[in-house]
């Protein structure tokens, strides 16, 4: 009887479509198929990857500007012939630092662009590491520096600076590697 079914069955693959005999792939298809998946798949995890470390640095960015922002604001609602000190409590997780906030001429020294220098030494009451309060426990720490320059009796030339102490802080491991900018707010204030 086997040979029978033997007989059957080599004359039904000879009448058979030559389609119906090869279903499904073969290795070397099959190869190919994973290789450019997994080419696709690595392009998508770069994308996000690019896309995170954007967000937290857009993040950084806007908290900078918030910090030099209050800075500003607080010395330049300030008459012009008073030297207040003013102060600004931050979210040190070891109990929150009250940094003071001082208005008098003086201050970080400035380049020739009119920017302030951090490569310089930071100067007491014009210069302070702000640490942010973060969702979660994470907070990151500025440098922020300012410098006060009398322009009349009445007015002042008001520049803060803000930038990311350490990038590491509460980011990932790969976050110390990126460069930040510093954002400088000017404004005249005093009158």
């Amino acid at each position: 009887m086997n040979r029978l079914m033997t007989k059957r069955s080599s004359r039904n693959i000879g009448r058979m479509p030559r389609q119906a005999i090869e279903q499904g792939f073969s290795l070397v298809e099959m190869l190919a198929a994973l290789t450019m998946l997994a080419i696709g798949m690595g392009g998508l995890a770069l994308i996000f990857t690019t896309a995170v470390m954007g967000n937290a640095r857009a993040k950084g960015d806007t908290t900078g500007t918030m910090l030099a922002q209050t800075i500003l604001e607080k010395i330049a609602s300030q008459p012009a012939d008073t030297a207040t000190a003013l102060s600004l409590i931050d979210c040190n997780s070891a109990g929150g630092t009250t940094w003071n906030i001082a208005t008098a001429p003086g201050g970080a020294p400035l380049d020739s662009s009119g920017a302030i220098y951090f490569t310089q030494a930071a100067v007491p009451n014009y210069s302070m590491q702000f640490v942010s309060c973060g969702s979660g426990g994470r907070q990151a720490t500025f440098d922020v520096r300012w410098k006060v320059q009398t322009i009349t009796a009445h007015s002042r030339a008001i520049t803060v600076s803000a930038r990311p102490a350490a990038m590491g802080n509460g980011g990932g491991g790969n976050q110390a590697l990126l460069y930040a900018q510093p954002i400088t707010l000017r404004t005249v204030g005093g009158l």
